[in-house]
């Protein structure tokens, strides 16, 4: 377990809750750039300090970042408060090993663009940022797993290191770092084992909105896993709501377990508003149908609108801030939800055009470990790993805002490819060179030395909302896997025999015919339309993951 040393506490000198940027601001110098005492830390004040690492889940999403911001702010504040002698400090962390907080604007972008609303910012002016929109110095205030491995002197850094070593770090639950999961109830980190996790570290806390993979101790605290919420921010403000740490506009004390600290109006807005923002974007601005969209959801966000709304005098008066706020600040009573929601998913939609077709499958990429019933000795792959009780094979899913036609075109683009702009043609060999150049793409990236896949799953979306799914087993070890998902969800999702239509630039690109070449001889693929366009990955995963444990 980490113990840190913190110079202030995480209010500010007047005891009132700080400002988004500077709460940010604190969190990175407590863990990087020399800000972070030993290991072996001593009291501070007499004050002793544990650490608590907040964290999401692997795909980084705008959901796992707001829940982890939002849960570490309102607990550093309670903890704060709370008469106790071993302080606690809970350090948001976002789960990305390969990417620093200085790229985010790039591979992130929806992210800078919430925290421009949130600060105040209007829908209108961030929205004429093109490619830009989503930079903003805010964002680099943020703790990515790569800023810590990169930072020697951090007392973090060699948690994250030697990935594959699980040996550096004792077996002893008390030595083990405490992690408060968020947006996901089994611990994943891209690079490090099952074994290396366990060893290094132990779940404390969980709210979640996946199914329950029954990892997380039921001694946790909180233990909150449920299902059928659009987002888990929504669940993470229901609980801080239910335990007095997020206070309403009108009192300093909404009345729960613990006091929260003096309210001050334009903080409780901005991290109001990023709370708002992936719930609607989860929930299609409280428009999606089945688990997308659930009573909670909308009940926390007429909660948080309420808060923006009876704080618009407060907020539009001077203090002592605002002469800090950006030059183009929206008033608070100007508050425009559909305005704010296209605004973010605008930056969604388009957040690939910046990226290799690497980043584009790794941008909302998810994996696990299944282990097959089978012990078939037939396996060969790198990505099978055989056993007397089976085999494990590793499964990706990478979630894409996207369709299969424009990844087709990107992957010729981010080539280089000089045909690249005639792939929306009639199968020319400028098409074929598109279709290979995504097909290879792939393989580099399932065959990853970090990867490996044997099962790799792209969910993909059309720009009238429609759902692809394209199934690709890479290895024989992992053959039946597809006709099992096939058997198992085709009630479930909806699907339907897939075909690229007439106005499609897939079409005549020979995609089906690139697939049988580059699969169908040590594998097999499918690809799908998924009828039931509220389900997701949350819902895929534990479908394809079945699937594949009952070979």
């Amino acid at each position: 377990m980490s113990d840190l040393c913190l110079d202030k506490d995480h209010k500010n000198k007047d005891g009132s809750m700080p400002s988004m940027t500077s709460y940010l601001s604190r969190m990175r110098n407590l863990v990087l750039g020399g800000g972070v005492a030993s290991k072996s830390s001593h009291p501070v004040n007499g004050v002793s300090q544990r650490l608590v690492l907040v964290m999401g889940n692997p795909s980084a999403d705008l959901d796992s970042f707001v829940s982890t911001v939002e849960t570490s702010f309102w607990y550093n504040l309670a903890a704060d408060n709370a008469a106790h002698p071993r302080k606690t400090a809970y350090v948001p962390i976002l789960n990305l090993p390969s990417v620093k907080a200085s790229d985010l604007w790039r591979l992130r972008p929806e992210f800078g663009v919430a925290l421009r609303l949130a600060l105040g910012e209007s829908p209108d002016i961030v929205g004429k940022g093109g490619r830009t929109q989503g930079k903003t110095d805010v964002l680099k205030e943020l703790i990515t797993i790569a800023d810590i491995m990169d930072d020697e002197g951090s007392a973090l850094h060699k948690l994250f290191l030697d990935a594959k070593n699980s040996e550096t770090q004792s077996s002893d639950s008390t030595e083990k770092q405490s992690l408060f999961l968020v947006d996901h109830n089994s611990p994943s980190i891209p690079g490090f084992s099952n074994e290396t996790i366990s060893a290094r570290f132990t779940v404390s806390s969980c709210i979640d909105h996946h199914v329950d993979e029954h990892y997380v101790s039921q001694d946790a605290d909180p233990r909150i896993v449920k299902t059928g919420i659009g987002s888990c921010t929504s669940l993470v403000v229901k609980h801080l709501r239910e335990q007095g740490m997020w206070p309403s506009s009108e009192s300093q004390n909404s009345g729960g377990q613990i006091s929260s600290p003096q309210v001050d109006q334009e903080a409780l807005q901005e991290i109001s508003k990023l709370a708002l923002a992936p719930i609607l974007i989860d929930t299609w601005n409280l428009r999606a149908k089945g688990d997308k969209c659930s009573d909670t959801d909308g009940e926390v966000v007429r909660f948080l609108e309420s808060v923006i709304s009876t704080t618009a005098a407060q907020s539009d008066a001077k203090s002592p801030r605002s002469s800090s706020l950006p030059q183009h600040s929206e008033p608070a009573a100007d508050w425009d939800r559909d305005a704010f929601f296209s605004c973010i998913s605008t930056a969604k939609a388009n957040s690939l055009d910046l990226l290799t077709m690497q980043e584009v499958f790794d941008r909302d990429y998810k994996a696990w470990t299944e282990r097959t019933t089978s012990s078939s000795s037939s396996a060969s792959s790198r990505s099978c790993s055989s056993t007397s009780s089976g085999k494990e094979i590793n499964i990706g899913i990478s979630s894409l805002v996207k369709p299969l036609s424009w990844l087709i075109s990107h992957a010729a683009t981010a080539r280089g490819n000089n045909g690249a702009g005639d792939a929306r043609g009639d199968g020319g060999g400028s098409a074929r060179d598109a279709i290979t150049a995504f097909l290879s793409e792939i393989e580099k990236f399932a065959s990853a030395p970090d990867r490996q896949l044997g099962v790799f799953c792209m969910l993909t979306r059309t720009p009238d909302g429609r759902k692809e799914v394209a199934v690709l087993v890479r290895d024989e070890a992992a053959k039946g896997a597809l006709d099992a998902f096939e058997r198992n969800s085709r009630d479930e999702l909806q699907l339907a025999e897939w075909a690229a239509e007439d106005n499609s630039n897939v079409k005549g690109l020979g995609l089906v015919d690139g697939l049988s070449r580059t699969f169908g001889g040590k594998g097999e693929w499918k690809i799908w339309w998924m009828g039931d366009t509220s389900k997701s990955r949350k819902q895929v995963g534990p479908l394809l993951r079945e699937a594949v444990r009952h070979i």
